[in-house]
């Protein structure tokens, strides 16, 4: 373990980028912390801890659950503007110089304001109006073709077998038919992206596919058994996947399980990837690796259950849960495997 934060409350409003970890703490508190030490750059006032962080580029931005929605300066945490009125939103996105918030369990539309300012600007409503609820969308960098291209975004609901590439400027670029709907869970996390710029999803419950803004769609995966509704790792060749039975590694390229896991039901409450690992946070504390081949770490501990875990630059992991926030250095590097039995 590098360091540890003590959060107070059952916060997981957490961003991390640019070198900083920025979360909410003590009720109404939103702070900036050196990834690396833990030590405090600034703290400013909000109106609760339990609302969504994003960091893009100089700019932190904080919906908070009241529907209040801050933008600070990353580096001094100035003040720049904010907007009320966006309660029930939820999901928070950046990409280029818009802002898109909404769609959380359908409660309200997507909607686009400007990070300069947060002023309303125009979006295709009709696009996303039977999708039902939205997972968080995605940003992307969408290379031009004659005069599309730019900052995007990747937009899918429960309700419709369908994925669409959104310009920053609200304009659908593109529509990709699915065998079924976006699986995600209540929390909206769908997407996750690989190194080489796949993002991988699920399409129902048994079916793993990716996206690339060149390549389209593609099945990438069927399972055998129903996949819980968090979104694959994909590195390179290797996937790994959670489903009731436990924690799958499959050879994508050789069309092969790898490995099978066996945990307890519910066992596993996020996951993420660090130096070609996979680590999976469990719900007794624990933090265990996998690797290509299911080699597994000794287990690291931390004081209660993790609820959300995050990789951030230099080999560090990020893991939050009710009242602490802790990170780690090198979490399951080659040489500290105790592959199982």
């Amino acid at each position: 373990m590098l360091w540890a934060r003590r959060l107070h409350l059952r916060s997981y409003a957490m961003a991390v980028g640019f070198g900083s970890v920025v979360v909410a703490e003590r009720n109404s508190r939103l702070v900036r912390l050196d990834a690396v030490s833990g030590e405090p750059y600034w703290d400013r006032r909000v109106e609760d801890c339990w609302g969504t962080p994003v960091i893009a580029g100089g700019h932190c931005l904080y919906l908070s659950q009241a529907g209040v929605l801050h933008c600070f300066d990353l580096a001094t945490g100035q003040p720049l503007w904010s907007r009320p009125g966006l309660y029930l939103r939820g999901h928070l996105t950046v990409s280029g110089s818009a802002v898109f918030v909404g769609g959380w369990r359908g409660y309200h539309p997507l909607t686009r304001v400007a990070l300069a300012d947060g002023s309303c600007l125009p979006i295709d409503e009709a696009a996303t109006a039977e999708a039902g609820p939205l997972a968080r969308p995605l940003p992307l960098w969408v290379e031009p073709e004659r005069d599309a291209g730019g900052p995007a975004v990747l937009v899918a609901g429960a309700a419709r077998p369908a994925l669409l590439v959104m310009a920053a400027s609200g304009v659908v670029l593109s529509e990709w038919a699915l065998p079924q709907p976006v699986l995600f869970p209540d929390a909206g996390e769908g997407y996750r992206v690989s190194a080489d710029g796949r993002v991988v999803f699920l399409s129902g419950p048994r079916t793993v596919m990716t996206f690339h803004p060149a390549r389209g769609v593609q099945v990438l995966w069927r399972h055998v058994r129903d996949i819980h509704p968090l979104p694959p790792i994909l590195d390179e060749q290797t996937l790994w996947l959670l489903d009731d039975t436990g924690i799958t590694v499959v050879d994508v390229d050789r069309g092969v399980v790898v490995d099978e896991q066996r945990l307890p039901h519910r066992a596993v409450h996020t996951a993420t990837l660090t130096a070609n690992r996979a680590l999976f946070a469990l719900a007794d504390g624990s933090i265990i690796a996998v690797d290509r081949i299911g080699g597994r770490s000794a287990p690291a501990r931390v004081p209660r259950r993790v609820d959300r875990l995050s990789a951030g630059e230099d080999d560090l992991v990020h893991a939050i849960g009710k009242g602490h926030l802790v990170t780690f250095r090198g979490f399951g590097r080659e040489g500290d495997d105790d592959h199982h039995q």
